[in-house]
């Protein structure tokens, strides 16, 4: 039992720890992630080689061991489910798992994608830590959820729709419908004409302009910092300011990358 809790701890330490060998082990799996989420996004026009299959195994296994080893680091299964990085790469295990099943929904592993971007971990080995908590990650992270947010409707009309339309045969048809779907321009080239079609297009273009919107608010709006009040919650204030614009109360230091999260992961169990 004594070893048992001397490995978790050890398992715990590699992933939220903060020593120059924990974050040698996260930079590694920041890099693997990323080599996978390209692998994914250049899975669709891939699929028919001879060696696609090799690497869908091999990243099925390392995904799977991953998630183990959360669970082991967590300790507990309800710990272990409450990150949506964890619902995610289940997800993303189901399809690699049974590709002739779920062969048409293999586009929602790009959620990877989107899970690496809003993780502690990226935002801590990136640069060490340089654009935590600052305009670089939120721009960063509009920009991913417009791009993830294409590739699954793209996947989405791929998986429903294909066929429904002459022109609408393979996912590059699928991510050129979308595209033009939510900038509004609607060239009228594909059109899905069935009533489920036209609820799913309206949805396309009320999402799109959103999340346009949110990235021009983000590049364009004025610089601004990422502080908690820790009386009233409001994370954003001027670059300058000392107080609350919202209540009032004294903008106390926060903890930066490391420290902040490090204190985050020893209040949740140690």
């Amino acid at each position: 039992m004594r070893r048992r809790r001397r490995l978790r701890s050890r398992f715990r330490a590699y992933y939220f720890g903060h020593t120059q060998s924990a974050l040698r082990f996260q930079g590694v799996l920041f890099v693997l992630d990323v080599l996978i989420i390209g692998f994914f996004i250049g899975s669709q026009f891939i699929r028919e080689q001879s060696w696609f299959w090799m690497v869908d195994l091999a990243i099925a296994i390392f995904v799977a061991l991953d998630l183990l080893a959360r669970l082991f680091a967590f300790g507990t299964v309800r710990r272990w489910l409450k990150y949506p990085n964890t619902w995610v790469d289940l997800v993303v295990l189901a399809t690699l798992a049974f590709p002739t099943v779920l062969y048409n929904w293999g586009f929602l592993r790009i959620l990877r994608l989107w899970t690496l971007v809003h993780s502690e971990r990226f935002w801590n080995v990136l640069a060490r830590g340089k654009w935590d908590d600052t305009y670089v990650e939120d721009l960063a992270r509009a920009i991913v959820t417009m791009a993830v947010f294409v590739f699954i409707a793209a996947g989405l009309t791929q998986a429903l729709y294909l066929g429904d339309h002459p022109k609408l045969n393979n996912f590059l048809d699928a991510i050129y419908f979308v595209v033009t779907s939510l900038t509004t321009t609607g060239y009228g080239d594909i059109t899905i004409d069935t009533a489920s079609g036209r609820v799913f297009s309206i949805a396309l273009m009320i999402t799109g302009i959103s999340l346009f919107f949110n990235i021009a608010q983000k590049a364009f709006a004025p610089h601004q910092k990422i502080q908690r009040c820790v009386r009233c919650g409001l994370d954003r204030h001027g670059l300058n300011a000392n107080y609350c614009c919202n209540c009032g109360a004294e903008l106390t230091a926060p903890l930066r990358g490391r420290a902040r999260i490090a204190r985050r992961t020893a209040g949740k169990g140690g």
